[in-house]
């Protein structure tokens, strides 16, 4: 028989380690490792480990996504609506009420003709240009 038609056998430990249970939250098993470094009591419960926690990180930057999407689009509302062209901005009450989450957003910049902080959500950036009224003015927003 050539090389190329024999079947290769994976190669085991003749080691013992002490019994552990398996580190997936919902199973209490216990198991005896093969190896050292072996924490789980199966392939399964480590990829069912590993893809749960993935989803874990995924959930935080798609409330994220979620909200800042909710943001341009309330802004967008706002900016085409007959009030804001009436009154050349909007105050912060009509942006609680439409739901506008000031702690969310993609990108802070500073506007170089005001000094003031820019806000953008996506498509749109909103600014504060009267602190005392509480007066913003939202501007479609493209890359520079």
């Amino acid at each position: 028989m050539g090389k190329n038609n024999q079947t290769l056998n994976k190669r085991i430990s003749n080691r013992r380690y002490p019994i552990r249970i398996c580190k997936k939250p919902d199973c209490s098993g216990e198991f005896s490792p093969s190896d050292s470094r072996q924490i789980y009591c199966c392939e399964q419960h480590r990829i069912d480990f590993n893809n749960d926690k993935r989803k874990q990180k995924e959930a935080i930057t798609i409330l994220f996504l979620k909200i800042v999407k909710s943001n341009e689009a309330i802004l967008k509302k706002i900016r085409i609506s007959d009030y804001y062209l009436k009154h050349n901005g909007v105050f912060k009450p009509l942006l609680d009420y439409e739901g506008y989450n000031f702690d969310f957003y993609h990108k802070k910049m500073i506007n170089k003709d005001t000094g003031n902080e820019v806000y953008v959500c996506f498509g749109y950036s909103i600014e504060l240009v009267d602190p005392e009224n509480q007066k913003f003015v939202i501007e479609k927003y493209t890359e520079e």
